[in-house]
């Protein structure tokens, strides 16, 4: 109707930031456009932004693929990369804190967690550390690894979806197809996490960083986190820490985000600690996409149960 696109007119003037032009958020003809410009903080948004939009859309994460976007800032060319898109994922949950200190245009900003923010996980004071070419840093107040629950990725996909429909609402009928598909993807593996779970029951399990919060929720899981890196072999205090919790807590099996090195995993073994990969998939994987590494995690999840 005219008035809710008068009204949609005059919210988005409002909307714009210091320096933005009307004409720079409101639709444009989608035949001079093209495919819609999407940029995005982490690999599990651009998998859900792809499957949605298909050739209608062009997805760029310009994270590098050897570090965690979660803890990645960009230089000034990247911001401008962004701030030139006609749309911008984020994670929400403090997920990419750069976002906060950029000047990006807020009218094309999608914080994809925000209708279940009231379901967010607060975590411990954040501890500082370093790994990997990122170097230090901290994890946040609040847990944001939340693709992890394929129900709460659902949630995020469905937002994806219906901002795709808003900016181009002559293809709303095939976003909708492909958010169908996605989420019939997801709800697989949903129920293929759920049988495993309960076949595990309340074994005790390790997790060995503080990244599956929302996996443990949704599945029940009888887990502690450490805060251990695959690639950094744990110090002798740290060895020390683990038997003390394995006395209270006597976990089997060490959940890992990547193959960690094998001079651990022997002297886990010794502890009678066997070990796993889950990997988050926050960036893009070297094979695969991010329903196939869903899918081996799933595998190694269900490795428990022998």
């Amino acid at each position: 109707m005219l008035w809710i696109r008068s009204l949609l007119a005059v919210a988005a003037l409002l909307a714009c930031g210091p320096g933005e032009r009307a004409d720079e958020v409101r639709h444009v003809d989608p035949e001079a456009a093209g495919p819609l410009t999407v940029y995005v903080v982490n690999y599990p948004l651009r998998y859900f932004a792809e499957r949605i939009g298909g050739e209608l859309v062009r997805v760029v994460l310009p994270a590098p693929a050897d570090v965690d976007p979660a803890h990645w800032s960009p230089d000034a060319e990247t911001v401008a990369a962004y701030q030139a898109a006609d749309l911008i994922l984020l994670n929400g949950a403090g997920y990419a804190r750069w976002v906060q200190r950029a000047s990006l245009p807020r009218a094309r900003l999608l914080d994809t967690s925000a209708s279940f923010r009231d379901r967010l996980i607060a975590q411990d004071a954040a501890t500082t550390h370093i790994h990997g070419p990122e170097g230090a840093h901290s994890h946040t107040d609040l847990a944001f690894t939340t693709w992890l629950d394929p129900a709460l990725a659902i949630l995020q996909a469905r937002a994806v979806a219906d901002a795709f429909a808003e900016a181009r609402p002559e293809h709303e009928a095939a976003f909708g197809a492909g958010l169908a598909a996605l989420e019939a993807s997801l709800g697989e593996l949903d129920a293929r996490l759920a049988e495993a779970a309960r076949a595990i029951g309340e074994t005790p399990l390790l997790f060995s960083h503080p990244v599956y919060q929302y996996f443990a929720r949704r599945y029940g899981r009888n887990a502690r986190s450490l805060h251990w890196e695959p690639d950094e072999p744990p110090d002798e205090r740290a060895w020390r820490a683990l038997e003390e919790l394995l006395a209270e807590h006597p976990a089997r099996w060490m959940i890992w985000e990547a193959t960690p090195a094998e001079a651990t995993v022997r002297k886990l073994e010794a502890l009678g600690v066997r070990s796993i990969v889950y990997s988050p998939c926050a960036n893009a994987p070297e094979q695969g996409d991010f329903l196939s590494v869903m899918s081996r995690n799933a595998a190694s999840f269900e490795a428990l149960l022998r």
